[in-house]
């Protein structure tokens, strides 16, 4: 399984809404998608994990990712701008194997 973040992602009600797609390798069915967004220069973060599982032949994932810090000194969303997206993909079949990635990305209203 190998998988990117589109280039640009789309901050909907405060949460960002993570895109990207499922390139199947031989004898995966299922998967399991997670992401971390960053925006260091904001000081807001944000993570989540698909709920459900992806089924093959789905060929594209989707998570809306909330901030996760709302704490002193952090921000309370995301804003337009680059931001850092981490992605970690868990795919299932005759065996399981973990894909991990970082991308750089831009956040847009």
């Amino acid at each position: 399984m190998r998988s990117n973040f589109e280039s640009s992602l789309k901050i909907v009600d405060g949460a960002v809404r993570a895109r990207g797609r499922l390139n199947w390798e031989g004898g995966e069915s299922e998967s399991l998608v997670s992401v971390s967004i960053s925006q260091k220069q904001n000081k807001v973060a944000g993570m989540a994990t698909s709920p459900d599982k992806f089924e093959k032949p789905k060929k594209t994932w989707t998570l809306d990712i909330d901030p996760g810090y709302t704490g002193s000194g952090y921000a309370r969303k995301f804003k337009p701008g680059p931001a850092n997206a981490i992605g970690i993909v868990c795919a299932m079949g005759n065996e399981v194997r973990v894909f991990l990635w970082s991308q750089e990305v831009e956040l847009e209203n």
